[in-house]
């Protein structure tokens, strides 16, 4: 498409994270037109189109056919991903999809090939990547191998229902935590190879109703380059815990958190804040990819989020089987 041409843009999902991540920017920039946004609460969408324009839909295909689009946002729960995804594919249309990608892997893979097929541009919102400290994060590790990565996701317990059963959220781990396996594999730089988990119930399902998630899983991951992750996550920390990820290399440990970095050496700390806007920052580099037809200019694709999807999902498999699972 025309530099000089306005993206026309349609999102799947209008709830908290189109709203407060993507609409509120999107809407307000000159060279994005917002045609469309779908939910299948007739009044969420209706109200987001009062919020930020475009034409309201309770059906994807229907938004789909109805209005040209180069590009749309699928903003949805894990188990509200059916054929979205594969229907924008299949007609021309890039996608940008909030993670995490499914509640299983199968759905996932699904996606993903429907995706590569079509040949579009496609982008997954691991916003952790687009921290601007996540670029001074890859300099300083250049050139140094990663020994050992510890990663945390543990807090309290998010309110809505559906991400407290398994079937539907593909628990805590594919949720939240999903965002320090991913950074912790986009810097460690390999393929894994083998993963090993454990997870603890019984309280959650005593506090909240319809609860069978576990309380907190922690597994052990290995590359293919000898690095082995540590990840841990859980929400029986009322006010929150801990969310971050410790890379542990020769004369080396950074931790990175989403909001600074902080770098040690023999004798020396040195804390960087970080000063960008990630969900900005993501949006911005996916649309100048759609613009430029470039599938590789974006900051994960949805096949690269697709092997930090094949890693969650290990976990829960390790969990329930209580063996280790390679992939």
């Amino acid at each position: 498409m025309a530099n000089d041409q306005k993206v026309k843009v349609g999102f799947i999902g209008a709830g908290n994270i189109a709203r407060g991540g993507h609409l509120k920017h999107l809407s307000q920039w000159d060279d994005v037109e917002l045609v469309g946004i779908c939910d299948v609460n007739a009044e969420a969408a209706e109200r987001a189109v009062g919020d930020f324009g475009g034409t309201a839909y309770t059906d994807a295909e229907t938004m789909l056919d109805e209005v040209s689009l180069d590009a749309v946002y699928v903003c949805l729960p894990p188990f509200a991903h059916t054929n979205q995804e594969i229907l924008a594919a299949e007609r021309g249309v890039a996608v940008f999809v909030e993670k995490p990608l499914a509640a299983n892997l199968e759905k996932a893979v699904e996606i993903n090939t429907a995706i590569e097929k079509a040949g579009v541009v496609s982008a997954v919102g691991y916003n952790w990547r687009s921290t601007a400290i996540t670029k001074v994060a890859r300099e300083r590790m250049s050139g140094k191998r990663v020994s050992a990565v510890f990663a945390y996701w543990i807090g309290g317990f998010p309110g809505v229902m559906w991400w407290r059963q398994q079937a539907q959220s593909g628990g805590q781990m594919n949720e939240q935590a999903t965002h320090v396996v991913d950074i912790a594999r986009h810097l460690i730089d390999s393929k894994a190879i083998k993963v090993y988990a454990q997870g603890a119930k019984g309280v959650g399902s005593e506090k909240w109703d319809k609860h069978d998630v576990c309380d907190h899983i922690i597994a052990t991951i290995t590359f293919e380059n000898g690095a082995v992750l540590c990840t841990g996550t859980g929400h029986l920390a009322p006010g929150g815990f801990r969310t971050g990820v410790d890379f542990l290399l020769d004369d080396l440990v950074v931790t990175h958190n989403n909001s600074e970095l902080i770098v040690k050496t023999p004798g020396h700390e040195e804390r960087i804040q970080n000063k960008n806007k990630p969900y900005e920052e993501e949006d911005r580099v996916f649309l100048e990819a759609v613009r430029s037809n470039d599938k590789t200019a974006v900051y994960c694709s949805y096949a690269d989020a697709l092997e930090t999807h094949r890693i969650t999902m290990a976990i829960n498999e390790s969990v329930e089987s209580g063996e280790v699972v390679k992939l």
